[in-house]
């Protein structure tokens, strides 16, 4: 019997349990291999202190007891399995992207604000927060060089920049600028941040 179609099997069973396989029987209108599958899954589920690599090799041990001729039944199984896996990280894309397209359409109401403090209130956050890291970077290597601590810590940098991340992510760089990206200050606002830098 193909080991390699027994072990994706039983990974695959592992990830979605007994209650799956049996919903996967009887699609075949009943399945004494799928119920088998399902068994060897509870039977592993039920290994306390199991890592999950021991149980994945517990289920392939039961499943190369199985008859030869179960092979083919095997075979449909894991199509069947990789086919929910395929729907689920469908629906977990659409998620995510519903979820961004969200994310993109506050950021820009915000943008669109009539009411001046809403509007500039994520760029602030934005601006501060990438000041902020910039400085907790700066300053620990400083003290590191001093002989002072080990330097700045890579995650904690990371979540003091989360909200210019988050907002650079859905936006352009001139999310940072102070005027609105929504009304036709933009090249004024252009124009007198450069002038401001040559006083």
């Amino acid at each position: 019997m193909s080991l390699s179609v027994i072990a994706g099997v039983a990974s695959l069973a592992l990830e979605y349990g007994p209650a799956a396989i049996r919903g996967i029987s009887s699609l075949f209108g009943g399945s004494e291999t799928a119920d088998k599958v399902a068994d060897a899954v509870e039977k592993a589920d039920a290994m306390f202190g199991a890592t999950k690599e021991q149980k994945e090799l517990a289920v392939t041990r039961e499943l190369q007891n199985l008859p030869p001729e179960a092979l083919i039944e095997l075979e449909k199984i894991k199509v069947e399995l990789e086919k929910q896996k395929t729907r689920r990280q469908e629906l977990e894309l659409n998620d995510k992207q519903a979820e961004h397209s969200e994310t993109q359409t506050t950021i820009r109401n915000g943008d669109n604000a009539q009411d001046e403090y809403v509007r500039q209130t994520r760029p602030k956050m934005a601006r501060q927060s990438f000041a902020l890291m910039v400085l907790y970077i700066v300053g620990m290597e400083v003290l590191k060089a001093m002989n002072f601590g080990t330097g700045a810590d890579t995650y904690l940098a990371l979540t003091i920049a989360t909200p210019a991340f988050a907002y650079l992510g859905l936006r352009t760089v001139d999310g940072f600028a102070p005027y609105s990206k929504s009304s036709g200050d933009k090249v004024a606002g252009v124009i007198g941040s450069v002038i401001k830098g040559r006083k």
